[in-house]
Formats: C-alpha cells, sequence, structure tokens
C-alpha cells in the first residue's frame, strides 16, 4: 500500500488527545512509561515511530514525531519500512512492531538510519502467561505469541489490517536464537528486554474506558511494581520493552 492509499481515522485521535487531557490516571501512567523508554536512550537525536497524538514529546520535548501519514499531531509523515537514514541516535515506538507484518524489513531499514551505536526501543504487550489471558478477555486484537514464526512475515485480515499482541514475546523469547541470527546479518544485537506494568496500566481504563483508581493511587503501585523481580515480572507482566542497538564497527550486508 502506498503513502497515498493510507486512510487515517481523524476522529479516532481526537477521542483519544481528548481522553489523554481529561484521564490524569492515564497521564501518570504513560509518562511514566515514555520517561522509562527515554531513559534508555543513546546519544544522538531521537524519531518516534507509529506515534499517534503525539504524547511523548511532552515527556521528551526533543523527540521528532512521526506516523504514517502527517496529521496536526506529528511532525513528519514515515514509514517504518523507509526510516530516513538521518543518522539518528534513537528510533522510539510505542505498540507498533505488533502491527507490522514485515518486522524484519523495519529492523533492516532501522539498522541503515541509526548512526553507529544508535538504539531502537520498543515498548510492546508482552504474551507472558498473564498477557495472554489478560489480553483474550480485555482486548479485541490477538496476544498469540506461538504464532510468530520464521520467516517472520505474517498475511493482512481480510481489512488489509494486522496485529499480534504477541509479536515481542514470540520474536525475544519463543524464537530468539533465529531472531537474533537474523538481527546479526543487519548488524544489530539485543542488549535489553525487560518486563513492566502490572495492575496500574490496565487500572487507567486505556484510551476507551474510565480508570479504576486515581492518578495518585496508580503513582503508588506504580512504585511497587518498578521493584519487583524480573521473574515474576516475566510471568505477569502486561508489557515489555525491547532495546537493540547496531554494533558500532558494523558492515551493513547490501541486499
Amino acid at each position: 500500500m502506498s503513502k497515498s492509499e493510507i486512510t487515517y481515522d481523524l476522529k479516532l485521535l481526537r477521542q483519544s488527545q481528548s481522553k489523554w487531557r481529561d484521564s490524569a490516571a492515564l497521564r501518570a501512567v504513560y509518562e511514566n512509561i515514555f520517561r522509562d523508554m527515554a531513559a534508555r536512550r543513546s546519544e544522538g537525536s531521537s524519531l518516534e515511530l507509529g506515534s499517534g497524538i503525539g504524547v511523548a514529546a511532552k515527556i521528551i520535548p526533543e523527540l521528532v514525531t512521526s506516523d504514517v501519514i502527517k496529521t496536526e499531531y506529528v511532525a513528519r509523515a514515515v514509514s517504518a519500512y523507509e526510516i530516513p537514514p538521518e543518522d539518528w541516535g534513537n528510533l522510539m515506538a510505542m505498540d507498533t512492531l505488533h502491527h507490522l507484518q514485515r518486522p524484519m524489513e523495519f529492523l533492516a531499514s532501522a539498522a541503515k538510519a541509526l548512526r553507529p551505536a544508535g538504539r531502537v526501543i520498543l515498548m510492546e504487550p508482552a504474551g507472558t502467561w498473564w498477557g495472554r489471558i489478560f489480553y483474550r478477555f480485555f482486548h479485541h486484537e490477538p496476544c498469540l505469541p506461538a504464532q510468530i514464526l520464521p520467516p517472520f512475515e505474517f498475511p493482512a485480515d481480510d481489512n488489509g489490517e494486522f496485529a499480534n499482541m504477541g509479536m515481542g514475546q514470540g520474536l525475544l523469547k519463543c524464537e530468539r536464537r533465529e531472531f537474533e541470527a537474523k538481527l546479526a546479518t543487519l548488524g544489530l544485537k539485543v542488549v535489553a528486554v525487560d518486563y513492566r506494568d502490572l495492575l496500574a496500566y490496565p487500572a487507567t481504563g486505556g484510551f476507551s474506558n474510565r480508570a479504576i483508581l486515581p492518578a495518585g493511587c496508580l503513582k503508588v503501585l506504580m512504585s511497587i511494581e518498578q521493584i519487583l523481580p524480573q521473574f515474576l515480572t516475566r510471568v505477569f507482566a502486561l508489557r515489555m520493552v525491547i532495546v537493540l542497538e547496531r554494533n558500532s564497527s558494523a558492515v551493513l550486508v547490501p541486499e
């Protein structure tokens, strides 16, 4: 699909903007998420892919926002498969990877766009034991890590769309050896896979429902969640942070 054929439901974006403005609970949790992503950056400028309403830039002021088309909420139109090679220090994306039919093509584009030691920082749903149960009952998109198989290319549905919230878990746990081998050919390596968000995140109600707890309570809950050991969060977390890095001495293989 060419950029000229891409459509965007601006009504949904405006609804999300209204929810962001009106919900202190939602802002508290998402601001914590964006700060976590920001803390993992390498040196250099940062581009966010799939920015939606562009709220990450409120937490990371120097962030360049983008989406598949230019809207009033983002600075640029950028396809994940055609990232401008502008020597970026960081490429950041939240809830974008699991919508990509060709994630390796995205990462090949990212490798070419990054400066040496530049990073890809992804925040994704976690297809953990609890995550799979939770998303099955409380989210319309599937979370099926077992379906994330080589060569990591996935068909669109009848509406021409794709989503599998188990993408991160499938790539970084179920098929990690194969995934890392493919990354190596691109000059990329995995430097971190961390799990986070158990109760505070769903308690916001997301962008569709009313928050269950006030912002103050959620901040306390998040502070408790952040000290939980990873052996617990790997089982119960609802989100995962994936950090990839371009090898500083990598020589990219020509296509």
